[in-house]
């Protein structure tokens, strides 16, 4: 039985896109007969260094404390060399590095290389990672360069999780091979939807995702603080990030702003089944975001911003709405949504059937099993 290994800088229960990415992933390849092993980074102390699931190995590297709530970054010390070891006796055929700016995929493209180790790498990200400084952006920018260019001196098979995120490789003079869709269980999807029951009287808005401020959370909002005075509505907010404590500190007396922190993936699955509106103000490098193809499939109608591949999945205005990243833009087509129930309803039952129809991780798994190499 041949044996995958997948390199992701954080992994569950960490919640993000890459997360849920490499996750499906994982599964339905197992499905498909293989074994896999999965390569992270442990960002929490609580965590198991090795962990045995029913569908994975987990190994956890050791991560310096810095910047661990944003950035991971391997502390290749000698307990490192030690499970990178133990990582070696797994004898794995095939690898898969998830996003160039994760110092885990610097690790794992020289772990291939010394192991003779067949590699690709998955890209995530459409712009260069940001912490919303300018400063902190310049070198940050020069720093992924030189880790992009330390990865490819072991990586030459590069791959997007969406056209825009194969259109960014290019800035690092990489031509990527193809896509690889960030994609939903249909399976998954049929089970849930039964679920799906939005309240006719209060119209409910929902924002999914890390709380930083380039993921556009502040400006909601603020927009959701001006709108509430007209309109009869509720704002979720789902996630987990150095924001949290302020957000909930300074919204801690309205009544109609929810702050849920951090949910299981079952928790926001049915907190979508009773969404109205799903929103992703985000300036965050995206790829192709994982929360609008779980918006879709439970019939949510969507506003996001046009960050990686949220265009090809709201090709246009029938599927959903693009909005531009500052507040009136936003607030403009919320206020459409808002005061238009057919619209919201078209919208709903359209992104459904796009999502179904072009982003199954059926699909995606063969795509990928039938295209990566062994040894």
């Amino acid at each position: 039985m041949k044996k995958i290994a997948i390199f992701s800088g954080y992994y569950l229960p960490h919640l993000g896109g890459v997360e849920r990415y490499t996750y499906n992933l994982a599964n339905k390849m197992k499905q498909m007969g293989y074994e896999i092993v999965i390569v992270s980074l442990r960002y929490d102390d609580s965590l198991e260094e090795v962990e045995q699931l029913d569908y994975a190995k987990i190994y956890r590297l050791p991560t310096h404390k810095l910047f661990v709530e944003r950035y991971p970054i391997v502390n290749n010390n000698s307990h490192c060399k030690k499970m990178l070891k133990m990582i070696e006796e797994e004898n794995i055929d095939s690898i898969i590095l998830q996003t160039r700016f994760w110092t885990s995929s610097y690790i794992g493209s020289k772990f291939a290389t010394k192991n003779n180790i067949p590699v690709c790498l998955i890209e995530h990200g459409s712009t260069h990672f940001t912490v919303n400084n300018k400063i902190l952006d310049f070198f940050g920018a020069i720093y992924e360069h030189k880790l992009t260019n330390a990865i490819k001196k072991n990586v030459k098979d590069f791959y997007g999780v969406s056209k825009k995120c194969v259109q960014w490789l290019k800035h690092f003079d990489i031509e990527a091979k193809g896509v690889f869709y960030n994609s939903i269980n249909t399976e998954e999807a049929q089970v849930y939807s039964s679920n799906i029951q939005k309240d006719s009287e209060k119209i409910s808005i929902t924002y999914v995702g890390r709380l930083i401020p380039e993921k556009g959370v502040l400006k909601l909002i603020s927009i959701f603080k001006d709108l509430q005075k007209k309109y009869n509505i509720e704002l979720n907010i789902a996630g987990q990030g150095p924001l949290l404590d302020k957000i909930k500190q300074d919204n801690k007396d309205n009544i109609n702003i929810h702050i849920l922190g951090m949910l299981s993936h079952d928790e926001v699955m049915n907190l979508l089944a009773k969404t109205d509106i799903f929103i992703n103000p985000s300036s965050f490098p995206e790829g192709l975001p994982t929360t609008i193809l779980e918006a879709g499939i439970m019939e949510c109608a969507v506003v996001a911003t046009p960050m990686g591949g949220t265009a090809e999945i709201l090709e246009n205005e029938n599927i959903g709405l693009i909005c531009g990243f500052e507040e009136d833009e936003i607030k403009e087509k919320l206020v459409e949504l808002l005061e238009d129930k057919d619209k919201r309803e078209k919208l709903s039952k359209n992104i459904k059937k796009q999502v179904i129809e072009k982003f199954s991780w059926d699909a995606t798994a063969k795509k990928v099993i039938s295209t990566i190499k062994f040894k």
